[in-house]
């Protein structure tokens, strides 16, 4: 064979080779067996469980997020706990809280703030209780000042209505449910009725 002009004797090799036909491979379906269907089933029943398990956690996990005391803050009022009244409360829970911190925090190291909020609507009260590691003192001297023009009211939470119950706080099923203690809710004092009874006894 005389090679073609310009071409290698490489390529006219590669040209002069016959062209493969292409190979069809079959591919044959496996049928689930009955133990195979099973297991199926199992898989999309535990899947199902996973998530409504999840589901079930979220939701409970929500409902403490809307809970007056689904928080850290919630307990730890003591004698030397500073009340706050004032405020404007129809505002997120966390933006509050920070707002007093910062106010408040010029007084001494603030450890604790707790703004109680209506149970299912998240609707702060209207109120909050501030503990410090130092400063309760200085605290005090914040009565009458102005936050977002609004005129604070600072005083020791001991002295408040509020350090012992909340008025008309209907709570929740976490606040109330079994093993929890019965958390601050209390209905509005009768005075009349409170004479009453001891003038009987």
């Amino acid at each position: 064979m005389n090679p073609i002009v310009g071409h290698s004797a490489d390529e006219q090799e590669e040209d002069s080779m016959p062209i493969a036909k292409p190979v069809t491979i079959l591919k044959t379906v496996l049928q689930p067996c009955s133990s195979s269907k099973k297991n199926l089933k199992r898989q999309k029943i535990h899947k199902e469980s996973k998530a409504n398990l999840k589901k079930q956690k979220e939701t409970e996990r929500e409902k403490e997020d809307s809970c007056c005391y689904g928080c850290e803050e919630a307990t730890g009022n003591s004698r030397e706990t500073i009340f706050v009244k004032g405020f404007q409360h129809l505002r997120p829970r966390d933006e509050i809280k920070n707002e007093l911190s910062n106010i408040f925090g010029s007084c001494g190291t603030v450890i604790r703030v707790f703004v109680p909020m209506q149970c299912g609507t998240c609707v702060p009260l209207g109120f909050a209780f501030i503990d410090y590691s130092n400063g309760e003192n200085e605290a005090l001297k914040l009565n009458g000042s102005y936050m977002g023009g609004r005129k604070l009211e600072v005083k020791m939470a001991t002295d408040s209505a509020e350090y012992y119950g909340f008025v008309n706080f209907a709570g929740c099923d976490l606040c109330r449910g079994p093993g929890k203690r019965k958390l601050r809710a209390r209905k509005p004092f009768d005075i009349d009725k409170a004479y009453s009874k001891i003038q009987a006894d």
